[in-house]
This record gives structure tokens, C-alpha cells and sequence, in this order.
């Protein structure tokens, strides 16, 4: 469906994003772990409900939900077998745009950071759209496209908020949008004051990352008119 490669788990590690969320001043990602609290903060709290993670790779966002009966598909098989070491759930190597599941199975289905690295995300909303039961919850994070150019190089294709929205109606009788992470913050937390080969000295980052640890307060949760990253939330 792409001529890009995903290869962030052969490049780095099976469990890198276990690394982001990790209390590490230096390795911490803020930036990351918001986008996780976003997408938490909208599962529907019901009990026993069946919740999907479309592209769960080393499987730490389902760890970070725990409620819930757990489910995870991913192409990378590597990321599968740390996963399963670490997470309760059951995990399944599969595409999705093929899910091993028979239809209106579950009560949530995520897809974290998928959609902009596909040319023909069609496939994989109709599979989404499938396995949700009646009214169920499909919760779809993604960056926002720039006036300009891609977020990332890895990216095939980026939706502005109105872009994604309308094309998400397709699928989905309710969509509603969330914005968030301003992007003064981002360019902050990600510029280095001084680089010395392979190392960067990230002073903002450093302190957004203090400020985190010590308060409980993300600040790339502040939605505003300049964000860059978009959660999108569809009922079937």
C-alpha cells in the first residue's frame, strides 16, 4: 500500500517506545507520552469491554491502559514477542487491512500513528469499521499536516483537522476532533543548544521533562490554534 518502509523497530529497538515512557530525564518523551494520555483520556470507561490496538508494536500503550480485555495486531514480529513479555494481552501478527476477527467484535478499536503512513488508508477504516459493534468507539491519532511539506519522512500522507474529519465521515456516522500539542512546545523540546557528535545537549527538554516528573502536568496536552497533533473519535 506504500512505497515507504516502516522500519523504526529494526533501526532502533523492539521496545524503544518502552524507552520514551521510561522515567529517564534523558530518554523521556513528553511529547509521546501526551499523545498517549490523549488517546487513554478517550476510551469509553465500560466494563468489560474488548479494545483493540491496531499497530500496537512493542505493546506499551496497551499496558498503559490496562482496563479493558486487550487486544494487538502489528506486521513486526519482533515487537509482537516483546510485547507479549510485558503486556496481558492477546496479540496477533496480522495487517490491518486483513484483521483476524469476525465482525462487530469489538467495543474500541485504536490506530495510533498509522494512518499518515499509508497511501490507501480505505482498507484499513473498512476493516476498523467491521470488527466495532454497533456504536462502537474508533479513536484514530495522527499528526497534522503543516502548511507545508510532512511532519516526518516516514509520512505518506498528513490531514489537516477538516481533512481528516471529512474523510473519516465516510466511515463513521460521528466524528469529532481533538487538538493538542502547541508547536512553539514541540520546536522547544526538540532543538539541541549544542551537539558534540552523538551528543545532544537538550536543555528544554530536559526541563518540560522535570517539570512532568515532578508536577504530573504535561504541558503538549494545551490545545490551541497551532497545534500538531489531531485525535480523531468515530461511532460506528
Amino acid at each position: 500500500m506504500s512505497s515507504i518502509i516502516f522500519n523504526k523497530y529494526q533501526s532502533r529497538s523492539p521496545n524503544y517506545h518502552w524507552q520514551q515512557v521510561s522515567r529517564n530525564l534523558f530518554i523521556f518523551n513528553a511529547f509521546v507520552v501526551a499523545r498517549y494520555q490523549q488517546v487513554i483520556k478517550l476510551i469509553p470507561k465500560k466494563a468489560n469491554q474488548r479494545l483493540l490496538d491496531i499497530g500496537c508494536g512493542d505493546g506499551v500503550l496497551l499496558n498503559l491502559i490496562k482496563r479493558a480485555r486487550l487486544y494487538g495486531v502489528d506486521l513486526d514480529q519482533s515487537s509482537l514477542n516483546y510485547a507479549a513479555t510485558r503486556v496481558k494481552a492477546k496479540f496477533f501478527h496480522a495487517s490491518a487491512f486483513k484483521l483476524p476477527f469476525k465482525a462487530n467484535f469489538f467495543d474500541v478499536v485504536l490506530a495510533t500513528e498509522i494512518i499518515e503512513h499509508l497511501s490507501r488508508p480505505q482498507p484499513m477504516l473498512q476493516e476498523i469499521r467491521r470488527v466495532l459493534k454497533p456504536n462502537g468507539c474508533a479513536i484514530i491519532s495522527t499528526p497534522i499536516k503543516p502548511v507545508v511539506g510532512l511532519t516526518d519522512k516516514l509520512h505518506v500522507r498528513e490531514y489537516t483537522p477538516e481533512q481528516l474529519q471529512s474523510f473519516l465521515k465516510i466511515y463513521f456516522k460521528k466524528v469529532k476532533i481533538y487538538q493538542s500539542h502547541p508547536y512553539w512546545l514541540k520546536k522547544m523540546y526538540t532543538s539541541s543548544l549544542l551537539t558534540l557528535g552523538r551528543f545532544h545537549f537538550d536543555l528544554f527538554r530536559w526541563v518540560i521533562n522535570t517539570v512532568v516528573f515532578s508536577t504530573g502536568y504535561n504541558p503538549f496536552l494545551i490545545s490551541g490554534d497551532h497545534s500538531t497533533q489531531q485525535v480523531a473519535v468515530g461511532r460506528k
